[in-house]
């Protein structure tokens, strides 16, 4: 295991233990430093991945996402041949990737949302920090100018298309062992939201033609 993944491997016992504490004990039923003390690591260490007791719960990272927000504004981390929505769900691939996804996580958040419904409140403004640096990163890789409403359009379109793949992937009734990985999932909703709004005839009028 390189530095990167022991790195990686360390925010994810941080984050899981966060979460685990708030289900049991309530977001101020315990301290960092009882965190700390229960990964064992210490308080400087957890300062140096999140900014706050409560971005742990939530697994925000301090500047997770910046360097590769930053290599795909500048035309990388993702084929350059791609439209920009299409590129954007190459991105969030990339990064699931990266850091792996866990329907027992999602699991985990939902019984932290229970115990702490104003998590959920805090949870959409993090969300919705990091759509905005989304819609800036994709503006700059397209070079559109700052009052070009297309960058949040596609970005906006694409946390849509993540939040419809997540709702599926992550319920209870979804069969990871029959049905598609994550990754597949989205990129057919992809599939599927293009060729929604792409004017075609309509597949009954298909049907009818080919019966005359």
């Amino acid at each position: 295991m390189n530095t990167t993944e022991r790195t990686r491997a360390l925010r994810r016992r941080m984050v899981v233990e966060a979460r685990r504490a708030t289900v049991e004990h309530g977001l101020h039923g315990f301290t960092i430093e009882q965190l700390c003390e229960t990964v064992g690591v210490s308080r400087r260490t957890f300062f140096n991945h999140f900014a706050s007791k409560d971005d742990a719960v939530l697994g925000i990272e301090l500047d997770a996402n910046d360097e590769m927000l930053r290599a795909y504004a500048q035309g990388d981390a993702v084929p350059t041949d791609l439209d920009p929505l299409g590129s954007i769900v190459a991105l969030a691939i990339e990064q699931m990737h990266l850091v792996g996804i866990d329907r027992a996580d999602e699991a985990l958040v939902r019984q932290v949302f229970d115990r702490e419904p104003v998590m959920v409140a805090k949870f959409l403004s993090a969300t919705d920090v990091q759509l905005a640096a989304l819609t800036r990163a994709v503006r700059q890789r397209f070079g559109w100018d700052d009052d070009d409403r297309r960058a949040q359009l596609v970005a906006e379109a694409a946390a849509a298309l993540l939040k419809v793949t997540a709702s599926a992937y992550f319920d209870d009734a979804y069969d990871e062992a029959t049905a598609p990985a994550f990754d597949a999932l989205l990129t057919e909703n992809l599939r599927l939201l293009r060729a929604a709004i792409t004017p075609g005839p309509h597949p009954s009028a298909d049907h009818e033609e080919g019966t005359e």
